[in-house]
């Protein structure tokens, strides 16, 4: 405060100055306080956009974020289930391949049981054959010895007379 700005009287200052000048200080006071005011409003302003921004850009991640969590929960599910489904599918093969074993050792033995029975058929009927082809062969070797002792006891030409009967049957 300056003491030249106010108007003195004979107690002192004149209270119409003083007043003035108290209205002039608060008059720039108050134009001051409304430019920093204004000021504040601006600048509070720009942090509420920025606020907002930021804000969006937070829920455009969370959104982002969820999306992704969600999309890896269900990666995870399925590869859970790809899991599950592979061990399924090999307990599956398993218990064919198991299956598929059994079968065909079953049917081995049924095919050895078989050639067991068709080789002891064939010794039979090799003994079988062995046994007829003996007898045969004595057969024929009987019936070669008869042969010969009916050749060499055969009469001399004199056959003429079982040749009349026959033509006279005849």
């Amino acid at each position: 405060m300056k003491a030249e700005d106010l108007k003195t009287g004979f107690f002192g200052y004149q209270k119409a100055s003083v007043y003035q000048y108290i209205t002039t200080l608060e008059e720039q006071f108050s134009a001051k306080l409304m430019e920093q005011d204004a000021a504040h409003k601006a600048e509070t302003e720009q942090h509420v956009q920025k606020i907002r921004q930021l804000e969006e850009e937070l829920d455009r991640l969370y959104q982002r974020y969820e999306s992704q969590r969600e999309e890896q929960a269900v990666i995870a599910n399925t590869l859970l289930d790809a899991q599950r489904y592979a061990d399924t599918l090999r307990k599956q093969t398993d218990q064919r391949e198991e299956q598929a074993r059994q079968h065909l050792a079953e049917e081995l033995a049924a095919c050895e049981a078989e050639l067991e029975g068709y080789s002891t058929r064939i010794e039979r009927l090799r003994s079988v054959f062995t046994s007829l082809l003996s007898e045969m062969d004595r057969s024929v070797a009987q019936a070669a010895c008869q042969v010969e002792e009916t050749a060499q006891h055969r009469p001399d030409e004199n056959l003429s007379l079982f040749r009349r009967k026959a033509e006279l049957g005849a």
